[in-house]
């Protein structure tokens, strides 16, 4: 059966003649004419490829052969329709389906791809290119079943060989993507040994050994010279490499082979599109567009080209502010790009945080930025998604590419869901880990750093796991040291990313607590001398990886092992205190609250028993214990807004007005478009002869167009005045009883001027 969602692909592909041509397909199409124009494509020899090709399309009998060359000149839109045609006259011919999945595939259209595999294999269940093609679809969607349609071809001998070669080029790409060298190697040979008895190119093999060279810190391959022997416009000699330049977040190095790539072959759209995300990544802004513009000429159906293009689109709609406005000798300027609805209200809380993290971090590391930061936030985040990515659906907060960080601006999320202040200082701590060692840090040692440096330096510091990852403790789930860069490339288990982040945090915090910060100072260096994560820990620790593994499981245990022998009473008394409090069996709750308290002290997420503690104390009248139980939750690194501004106003009740200053400051890191929190912690500024500050919040105040103009604006009067800025003072009285002519306290303060200066 012919799925109609499939005519889709006409009306998508009408007119479109796209300048690419078919992968090696190593034995999927057998027709000999086709082979012979194929074999002169793969060669480099495009002069006499293209009407080769032509003249099969005018005389070749064969509906699926005529297909392929469709493909092969570009014209997808007849591809599709020539395939359609095919199964529609051949319907038991599996070949044709797997072939028509390939294009589906090509075309970024993957549920349409899988839905032709399955019916090629329902066919012929022994279909080999049936079977590979499902495996790259899943292996490109990080889906661990592409095992599944992988194993047959990698353990059955009698299995086509050029299916089984292009199967072991499979592994050998994941592999390295893992950081598992021998494994990739081993797989690279075995492909290897397959194509060559079989006369298929070795390009793709040529490309990912040049890639495995890159990795060994080998930058000018053999292979690369090879290839290009072999075939001379073959761009993926230098994109598939860049590609591995890439995830080992080595921007500006991916930069350089993509331009080669689409140097020598000006129609490969994805290097195009990919050399246009790096360039974005390195703020080359009308560098990007150009070739972003190409790859969706070359491409039009890229998810990734079209989704970025918007993306730079919409930039009108942001402002660039710079940090300072006017440069300064020594000072190193950050450039923000904010959303214009945003841009003064959050810049100046950003531009101190980020000030505040160069200093914390060029202390600690000892390594002082060669070049301005650029700090982008995105009200929508599927923008920063996009931006990070190029596909919607990321769940991460922030990235860093170097010297530019992207992230959700405070409006891209719930506010009790996201705390943007320790976002910006996690992401400021990846610039100088990535910026001190080339960008040769593994991905763990950066996200380790940044974890901890949140815990120790942050703007809300504190120790904060998710129960998540106590669960995955008990389970024996953290990874080896050497092998903890997988849980963030190619997870297994849902939970694994935010784990192995966790894991990385407390594996530095190790270090600097048993080995010392001049030791994390010195992984950094030994990372930038190239050296791998065992040879760096056997280098700067004096300690083998799998012995430091063993001290790592003591210092959890010693930290965390009475907590997990109780996790499982934890649970279940956690789950109770949501039943009291929808019964309102406040007592209870607080009996339950204060044993888990005593169970895990620390633990201080949106679930945290401190809020449930508080409430119920509120409720029966118990104030203080209220209000104890509220600072404990703040003070070990808390941060739901909405009770902390509770706190804040009992600590203010209390007469305890610097720590309620600094309660309501710990809520503008999460939630700084809050109108009203800023007039109040303004007047609380004032209070304390901190006129400056109380000007800033309420400059922000009235930024966030507050209904009560004339309060906003005699605020900011009540502050000038403060700063002795008569003029400035009596220009926001004249605008607040503009709004409100008859509001009396900004007439007594406008006379008390207007008297001052008369001299009476």
């Amino acid at each position: 059966m012919i799925h109609c969602a499939r005519l889709l692909l006409i009306l998508c592909l009408f007119g479109a003649t796209i300048a690419c041509a078919r992968d090696i397909h190593y034995g999927a199409v057998t027709d000999p004419d086709l082979l012979r124009c194929d074999r002169l494509h793969w060669q480099g020899r495009l002069a006499e490829s293209d009407p080769c090709y032509r003249e099969l399309l005018r005389t070749h009998g064969s509906v699926a052969v005529q297909a392929e060359v469709a493909w092969a000149l570009g014209d997808l839109q007849l591809a599709n329709q020539l395939f359609r045609d095919a199964a529609r006259n051949n319907p038991e011919d599996a070949s044709i389906r797997v072939r028509w999945g390939d294009l589906f595939a090509d075309t970024h259209q993957d549920d349409e791809a899988m839905n032709l595999y399955r019916e090629a294999l329902a066919i012929d269940p022994e279909s080999e290119f049936a079977t590979l093609g499902a495996a790259r679809v899943l292996v490109g969607g990080f889906d661990d079943a592409a095992n599944t349609y992988l194993e047959p071809l990698l353990s059955d001998s009698t299995r086509d060989a050029g299916a089984r070669g292009a199967a072991w080029l499979v592994v050998a790409r994941v592999s390295l993507e893992s950081s598992n060298y021998s494994q990739g190697f081993d797989a690279l040979n075995k492909a290897e040994e397959l194509l060559e008895q079989n006369d298929w190119p070795l390009l793709e093999l040529y490309a990912l050994r040049a890639a495995a060279d890159l990795l060994n810190n080998v930058t000018e391959s053999s292979y690369t010279s090879i290839s290009l022997e072999a075939n001379p416009h073959f761009g993926d000699i230098y994109a598939i490499p860049a590609h591995f330049y890439v995830i080992t977040r080595r921007y500006r190095d991916a930069i350089d082979l993509y331009q080669k790539a689409v140097d020598i072959d000006p129609g490969l759209a994805e290097a195009h599109e990919e050399l246009g995300v790096n360039l974005l990544r390195d703020n080359q802004m009308s560098r990007a567009r150009k070739h972003l513009e190409i790859a969706y000429n070359e491409d039009p159906f890229s998810p990734k080209a079209v989704n970025t293009l918007r993306l730079l689109d919409s930039f009108e709609n942001f402002q660039l502010i710079n940090d300072p406005e006017t440069p300064e000798k020594g000072v190193l300027p950050i450039t923000f790009r904010l959303h214009r609805d945003e841009a003064a209200i959050i810049v100046p809380y950003a531009a101190r945080l980020a000030r505040d993290s160069i200093e914390e971090f060029t202390g600690r590391y000892g390594f002082e930025l060669k070049e301005p930061v650029v700090v982008e936030m995105y009200p929508d985040h599927e923008d920063f998604a996009v931006r990070t990515a190029g596909m919607p659906g990321l769940g991460i907060l922030g990235a860093t590419f170097g010297y530019v960080v992207a992230m959700d601006s405070p409006s891209g999320r719930p506010p009790e869901q996201f705390q943007w202040g320790t976002t910006l200082w996690h992401e400021m701590a990846h610039v100088f880990t990535l910026e001190a060692t080339d960008h040769l840090v593994p991905r763990w040692f950066s996200e380790g750093v940044s974890v901890f440096e949140e815990w120790r330096s942050g703007p809300n510091p504190g120790v904060r796991i998710p129960m998540t990852v106590y669960s995955a403790m008990k389970g024996d789930r953290f990874l080896p040291v050497a092998e903890l860069d997988e849980g963030f490339i190619r997870p297994t288990y849902e939970e694994q990313v935010i784990v192995s982040y966790m894991q990385a945090g407390l594996v530095c915090q190790f270090i600097d607590e048993n080995y010392g910060t001049d030791k994390l100072r010195g992984m950094l260096q030994s990372f930038k001398n190239g050296m791998q994560t065992g040879e760096a820990i056997e280098a700067v620790l004096g300690i083998s990886p799998s012995a430091f593994d063993h001290e790592f499981a003591r210092f959890v245990d010693r930290d965390h092992g009475d907590f997990l022998s109780s996790l499982d009473e934890w649970h279940h008394a956690q789950s109770s205190i949501v039943e009291l409090v929808a019964e309102g069996q406040w007592q209870d709750i607080v009996t339950s609250a204060e044993h888990l308290i005593s169970m895990l002290p620390q633990y201080v997420e949106p679930d945290s028993p401190y809020l449930a503690l508080a409430r119920a104390n509120e409720e029966l009248g118990h104030h203080d214990e209220a209000m104890a139980a509220l600072e404990t939750f703040w003070k070990q690194g808390g941060y739901a807004p909405a009770s902390l501004k509770r706190l804040a106003l009992w600590l203010q009740d209390a007469g305890r007005t610097a720590e309620a200053i600094e309660a309501y400051q710990s809520v503008n890191m999460v939630d700084p478009l809050d109108q009203e929190l800023h007039g109040v912690l303004g007047e609380l500024l004032l209070e304390e002869n901190r006129a400056m500050e109380a000007l800033q919040e309420f400059t922000i105040a009235l930024e966030l167009d507050p209904h009560d103009r004339a309060t906003a604006h005699f605020r900011m009067a009540k502050a000038h005045h403060a700063l002795g800025n008569k003029a400035e003072s009596q220009g926001q009285l004249l605008l607040a009883l503009d709004v409100a002519p008859n509001y009396r306290p900004a007439q007594r303060l406008l006379l008390e001027l207007m008297g001052a200066d008369a001299g009476t």
